[in-house]
């Protein structure tokens, strides 16, 4: 029997013991990782969008819908590495355009586990992160979406049978190239507020045990 494994490599088994189980989605913004988190999050803890400029786009509509909001323009790992975990009922990580630039499958698959290590130090009942989508006018920020892509692909392949019950899963690389940008990278206001309800949507199918 093969061993599915989580993003870390530890086995999916191991890790539904100690902390949940990762599930993979693929929405219209891109791969969305949906992980309970390894410490119970308290009751009362506010919702929280964290990442880079995308987040900052996107701030005004999750701040409508009660997130605290924790963004940066040009935020990378570091950046993300210096914050503060923090009670979260729900965290939304929309996070890695900017470390994308060159980057190749072995490192993308060392960006997965750092992205995990960080995200298992923050106390939230959820953590969703969108990652970033395609770029066509940028060949090296291209090249590191498609590395990061194809290191998902790989583990969704090794991850929970749920997987194949969602339907999005199949939409590919295509659907995340339509949105309207004046610079390739940063969307418009109006398909920032299309990425958040998209977003929503996604929460709203991975409900946390519970929670209403």
């Amino acid at each position: 029997m093969r061993t599915r494994l989580g993003l870390d490599g530890r086995s999916v088994k191991d890790r539904a013991r100690r902390h949940g189980r990762w599930t993979l989605l693929l929405p219209l913004l891109g791969w969305l990782l949906a992980a309970p988190a390894p410490v119970h999050a308290q009751t009362g803890c506010p919702d929280v969008l964290l990442g880079d400029s995308l987040a900052v786009g996107m701030a005004p509509f999750a701040q409508a819908q009660g997130f605290e909001v924790i963004a940066r323009n040009g935020a990378g790992i570091a950046w993300l590495r210096q914050q503060e975990p923090r009670c979260a009922r729900r965290l939304v990580l929309v996070f890695g355009t900017n470390d994308l630039r060159g980057m190749r499958n072995e490192e993308a698959d060392q960006y997965l586990r750092q992205i995990s290590a960080v995200m298992e130090r923050w106390p939230a009942a959820r953590i969703i992160w969108a990652t970033p989508g395609c770029f066509n006018r940028d060949a090296q920020l291209e090249q590191g979406s498609t590395a990061l892509d194809r290191v998902l692909a790989r583990r969704v392949n090794q991850a929970d049978d749920a997987l194949r019950h969602l339907p999005a899963i199949h939409r590919g690389r295509e659907a995340r190239c339509t949105y309207e940008s004046h610079d390739g990278v940063h969307p418009t206001g109006e398909w920032y507020r299309n990425w958040w309800s998209a977003l929503v949507r996604s929460m709203e199918r991975t409900q946390v045990a519970g929670m209403r």
